[in-house]
This record gives structure tokens, C-alpha cells and sequence, in this order.
């Protein structure tokens, strides 16, 4: 089943309790699992962002919304307390809330991978399509009280090709 990475390409409007590390906007601290070269900060619980992601690389009519579009989140982070893992929430926020999950970042000298349930359906209850991911926002919540810094938040998509419908002639042969 193939698939493609949504990247962060903007800050959303809830962003300024997160401090960026490496890079001007937090978005740019997100865009590549670079353990640690940027990230984004926080240790206060409550303290949220929102990031704004990429609209997919591959056209509409390349993909079969007759069949399941899976949706997860791909994370690095970790704890900066010596014996306790940091908790953050994930959900998504645009274009509807929902689907909160708690990715938990070991406390260790490295950084962690967590990912997301995958998503066959949008936080509404219905089928994903084209439009569904364009322009989404994942919100970030601060779960506990030990800083935690993430360097990676990535959107995973996975789809089943469209099947190619064009019958043109190649070399006098229909096909």
C-alpha cells in the first residue's frame, strides 16, 4: 500500500507556549527526525500548539477513496527528567478536533519514535477524502510536569493507488 509523509509547513494560531530550539518557527523543528539538532520545548502541563501541515503530494485522482485512507502521526521526542517519560497529547484540530492520543517520550539520553493509531475514518466519523487532508493541524498538549522536546511530527497517509483507466493507443496496440 503505498503512502506519503504530510510535513509541517506553517505554525498554527496556538503555537507561543512552545519554545523553538535550532530554528526560527517551531514548524522547522518538526520537519526532520534530526534527534535533537532543533526541537521544540515545554515543561509547564497545558501548555499547547498547533502546526499546520503540508496539503498531500499526490493528486486527488491518484488515489481510490473507495477504498480505506489511513491517517497517523509519526513522532520523535523525549523526556529531559533522568527517571520519568514526558506525556504529550496529540490530536488533530483542523479541519475538525479529535482523536486525542497520549504519545509517552522515554527519559533517556536518546530521543523516541511514537506513532499514532492509524485513522481509516476523519475525527467526524466519516470516510477521509481529498479535501479532509488539505490544510490539517495537529494540536500538541503538554500532559505532566517534566520538560519534554520533540524533534520530528509528521502526518503518515496511506492509500491504495487509483487504477489507471486509460485505454490509449501505445505503438498501434490498445491496451
Amino acid at each position: 500500500m503505498p503512502s506519503m509523509i504530510l510535513l509541517p509547513d506553517a505554525d498554527g494560531a496556538i503555537s507561543g507556549h512552545w519554545v523553538a530550539v535550532g530554528e526560527t518557527n517551531r514548524w522547522e523543528c518538526l520537519d526532520d527526525d534530526n534527534d535533537g539538532t532543533s526541537y521544540v520545548k515545554t515543561a509547564s502541563p497545558g501548555r499547547t500548539m498547533v502546526i499546520r501541515f503540508a496539503n498531500p503530494s499526490v493528486s486527488e485522482a491518484d488515489i481510490d477513496f473507495d477504498e480505506d485512507v489511513g491517517v497517523q502521526f509519526l513522532s520523535s521526542g523525549r523526556s529531559m527528567d533522568r527517571s520519568n517519560p514526558s506525556l504529550v497529547d496529540i490530536a488533530f484540530h483542523l479541519p475538525r478536533a479529535g482523536f486525542s492520543e497520549t504519545a509517552t517520550y522515554a527519559s533517556s539520553l536518546s530521543y523516541t519514535t511514537q506513532n499514532g493509531t492509524v485513522r481509516i475514518t476523519e475525527p467526524g466519523g466519516t470516510d477521509w477524502t481529498y479535501s479532509n487532508l488539505e490544510d490539517l493541524e495537529m494540536k500538541c498538549t503538554k500532559n505532566g510536569g517534566y520538560e519534554v522536546r520533540l524533534s520530528y511530527l509528521a502526518l503518515e497517509v496511506t492509500y491504495t493507488a487509483a487504477a489507471v483507466t486509460d485505454n490509449a493507443v501505445f505503438f498501434g496496440a490498445n491496451f
